[in-house]
């Protein structure tokens, strides 16, 4: 006999031994993943059919079973008031006349009780039934002529109360071949198979036998008062519901159809002007023609809003695109001069080794120029970033930046300053700008350049004015736009590359501050005015 032993790990999860939980079997990666819903990959259209045929759908079902029992109900009530009239009707016949309706075939089979609670089947005859007088009660002994009354009848409680009726019925009915009795046998037995097997309205009217008829044995003093129950079987409810069966079966999933080819339709003319939109932008796309936009729908709806920023990006994207083919053609034409000159100045080199050293000076400075283009186009190509969040003090920078610049061409005049005036920033990128500025004003100026630190609002001013020939009100903002100069030969002699104003304002920028200039018509001069947050406004 070999022993099974189980290994490390116990038996797995289902209880059967040999097999560690290492071996469980796993699903695969891909159904462990959670399931896309199926409606989300069909196309909008039928997206939109789908789900109004199915509201439709409920709707109209939930609408049919509704119509269904109202007319039920409705027919069961109207076929109740002709059985109530019935009823009467067969109470005071057979409370006034010797005419009998035992054993008479009407509409609705009826049931006679006496106030015992026994029933009479038919003429002659009364039989007591157990749980009779429970289902189908006597009319009360004070009960006059125009007394009625309407009984629920249900077939499993009937059913339960009745099981051993046959019984007691049959030994009571007629015997024997005599075609008569075996008519009272035959509607007796019909009359009960009704009341047993199925949901039923009674309807009973009050009547007392006349007292020449109240001769028969069965018909023992207080028996002769009659409570007749005209019952109302639901035939011709159900008959009336079986009218409407064929047309809702066939209207309710055709009428979800309309619905649904109507919201398909619907939806499609709807989306046209998307289709429209995204047509237009693919051909803008594939052909680069910026300047075309997408039709904008008449209607004021979420696609005419659609349309509009559609065509907001486009113009974005068309001046995006302007602005980089110019600054490339900028950039070229800056870039070609200083190698222009370098150039030049080697070729002077080789053909008269004699000025090597003016030469060599002359390619250096060129060089100099060019490395300080292409220092400032790296700058502005590079991501917008957010400046670092240190304090920096800006009146220490303002005095660093003047004592350097006071030994230069013109000199720099401090104007009133605080003793501090902290922002948050990167010293690095203020400094930059700063010195950009004195830059610019060290070129222009006539005499003497003047740099004041102010408090404005909840910041700072740092303004620094140049006496020199003041700046036209158009080129006030032209003057911070790339590769822009208002004075041609001036800016290439002294070295400028148009880029160190539109540097000044980027940087600005990034530190949630403005960079403007202004002049004062008809005096001398241009002051060009940064404003940065204090510390408690850019945190």
């Amino acid at each position: 006999m070999v022993e099974r032993t189980v290994p490390p790990g116990g038996p797995e999860r289902g209880g059967r031994p040999g097999r560690t939980n290492d071996e469980t079997p796993q699903p695969p990666a891909h159904a462990r993943r959670p399931r896309i819903g199926v409606l989300r990959r069909v196309p909008t259209e039928a997206r939109a059919a789908i789900l109004a045929g199915l509201a439709a759908g409920i709707v109209f079902t939930a609408g049919a079973w509704w119509l269904r029992g109202h007319v039920h109900d409705e027919t069961l009530r109207q076929t109740a008031q002709l059985a109530a009239v019935q009823a009467r009707t067969t109470a005071e016949t057979e409370a006034t006349t010797d005419r009998t309706h035992i054993y008479e075939q009407g509409f609705w089979p009826k049931i006679e009780i006496d106030d015992s609670g026994r029933l009479h089947p038919a003429a002659g005859i009364a039989v007591t039934l157990d749980g009779l007088a429970e289902l189908l009660p006597p009319a009360p002994p004070d009960a006059g002529s125009a007394w009625s009354r309407t009984v629920t009848l249900s077939a499993e409680r009937t059913r339960r109360l009745a099981r051993r009726w046959p019984a007691q019925i049959e030994p009571a009915l007629p015997q024997g071949n005599d075609p008569a009795a075996e008519t009272v046998r035959k509607q007796v037995r019909q009359r009960i198979d009704r009341l047993l097997h199925r949901d039923l309205t009674a309807v009973a009217a009050r009547y007392t036998l006349p007292d020449h008829r109240c001769t028969d044995p069965a018909d023992a003093p207080g028996r002769c008062r009659r409570t007749v129950y005209h019952l109302v079987p639901p035939d011709d409810a159900d008959a009336a519901v079986a009218t409407l069966d064929g047309p809702l079966k066939a209207g309710v999933p055709a009428a979800a159809l309309i619905v649904a080819a109507t919201a398909w339709i619907t939806t499609r003319r709807s989306l046209g002007p998307v289709e429209a939109i995204r047509a237009q932008v693919a051909d803008i796309t594939d052909t680069t023609d910026l300047d075309r936009r997408v039709p904008v729908p008449v209607a004021r709806d979420r696609i005419r809003a659609l349309a509009k920023t559609t065509n907001t990006t486009l113009n974005h994207l068309e001046e995006a695109a302007e602005r980089q083919r110019r600054f490339v053609a900028d950039a070229s034409h800056e870039l070609r001069s200083p190698l222009t000159a370098l150039h030049t100045q080697l070729e002077i080199a080789l053909a008269h080794p004699e000025h090597l050293t003016d030469a060599v000076q002359d390619a250096l400075r060129a060089t100099v120029r060019l490395r300080r283009i292409t220092d400032d186009l790296l700058y502005l190509a590079r991501p917008d970033t957010p400046g670092p969040g240190d304090i920096v003090d800006l009146v220490e920078i303002a005095h660093e930046l003047a004592h350097e610049y006071s030994h230069r061409g013109h000199p720099v005049v401090l104007g009133p300053f605080p003793e501090e005036a902290p922002a948050k920033g990167d010293a690095l990128q203020l400094h930059r700008l700063l010195r950009n500025l004195l830059d610019n004003a060290h070129r222009h100026a006539t005499d003497r350049v003047t740099l004041t630190v102010t408090p404005r609002g909840h910041g700072w001013d740092i303004s620094v004015h140049n006496d020199g020939a003041p700046l036209a009100p158009e080129d006030l903002e032209r003057v911070f736009e790339r590769f822009t100069r208002l004075d041609e030969a001036r800016d290439r002699d002294t070295g400028g590359s148009g880029l160190g104003l539109a540097i000044a304002r980027d940087i600005a920028h990034r530190h949630h501050g403005t960079l403007t200039a202004r002049t004062h018509h008809p005096h001398p001069g241009t002051t060009f005015t940064l404003h940065l947050p204090a510390t408690h406004d850019t945190g």
